[in-house]
């Protein structure tokens, strides 16, 4: 282990660009945490010389949280001495992180001498457990459910007895499932054959009978063939007389549907012409009782376009005023509109 000397933190201000008056000014700032840092020297020397048992390690302890204490208040003055000197921003910076650099590697060498039984403990837990994982991993799925390193000797033989067992006995299971497998394919492979066989016999048996149904078949299709021609040749006939008929019908009923569609069309030709006479006399009948009202109308409404609108002077009268006007051009416009059509 290295033993702490005198000096613990040197830093030359020259190396951040800052004159010998401001940097004397920041380092006394550090000197008090500095000087805390040097007083604990001593001890720290006779610490790491001393025999590893619990004694030293409580004293490793209790000297390392006060190294802890005093980086803390050296982070601090940092805080505080940054956010004022913003020139020597990178000096402030290079004593805290050379004092963090010394008091971590002090207080790593601390921990370890702290943690010196435990740390030998978790190695001879480690070590229990991977001789245990090598010797149970081939006969469970996920060594990592057990908590191999933590359980006792005699746990241990109880469950690693208990997993080979049941390793062996679900292979042996699975052997004699396979067994059972292929036989029972082989079985099967000859309850297949019986049926292929049989299928064969019942194969043969049916290409004669089809053979002699086909026969059979054949000659009530050429039979069936003989009356179907002599329909079509009845059928054909009757088809042909019916159209005849037909066609005459149509002739007929088309030259009656001619005749009266004349006499039809003459009749609305004749009624159409009465209509349109009345319609036009009254019409003008219509106009000429109305033409002084439709000049009545036109003048008023030429009125309301030529009425004077007031000077308006507020916003909100004008919005009034707008509105009213659009509703007096919508009068005109209707006014004009309907009496045209009069």
């Amino acid at each position: 282990m290295e033993t702490i000397t005198n000096e613990i933190v040197k830093i030359n201000a020259s190396d951040y660009g800052l004159d010998s008056t401001k940097a004397q000014e920041i380092e006394a700032m550090f000197l008090p945490m500095l000087n805390k840092m040097k007083k604990l020297e001593k001890d720290y020397n006779e610490i790491i010389k001393l025999p590893i048992n619990p004694e030293t390690c409580q004293k490793a302890k209790e000297l390392r949280l006060q190294y802890v204490r005093i980086r803390t208040g050296t982070a601090e003055i940092h805080k505080e001495l940054k956010a004022f000197y913003l020139n020597g921003g990178r000096f402030v910076d290079g004593w805290k992180n050379a004092q963090l650099f010394a008091s971590q590697e002090i207080e790593e060498t601390l921990k370890k001498i702290e943690n010196h039984f435990e740390i030998l403990e978790a190695e001879r837990k480690a070590k229990i457990k991977a001789e245990r994982i090598a010797m149970i991993q081939p006969y469970v799925e996920d060594v990592n459910t057990f908590m191999l390193g933590e359980m006792t000797e005699n746990a241990f033989k109880i469950l690693f007895a208990g997993a080979k067992s049941q390793y062996e006995a679900r292979i042996a299971a699975e052997k004699k499932a396979e067994e059972e497998r292929q036989a029972a394919i082989k079985a099967e492979q000859e309850r297949q054959e019986k049926i292929r066989l049989e299928n064969i016999r019942l194969q043969k048996e049916a290409k004669a009978k089809e053979k002699q149904y086909a026969a059979e078949r054949e000659k009530a299709r050429l039979e069936q063939e003989r009356i179907e021609k002599e329909r079509a040749v009845e059928r054909e006939r009757l088809e042909k007389e019916k159209r005849d008929l037909e066609e005459k019908s149509r002739r007929e009923r088309k030259e009656r549907e001619r005749i009266e569609a004349e006499i039809l069309a003459k009749e609305a030709a004749r009624l159409k012409a009465i209509e349109d006479e009345k319609k036009a006399k009254a019409k003008a009948e219509r106009k000429a009782k109305l033409a002084p009202d439709k000049e009545k109308l036109l003048n008023f409404m030429q009125s309301i376009n030529d009425l004077p609108r007031p000077e308006i002077k507020s916003i909100e009268a004008a919005s009034i005023m707008g509105n009213a006007n659009a509703m007096l051009v919508q009068a005109a416009n209707y006014i004009q509109d309907n009496a045209n059509k009069l």
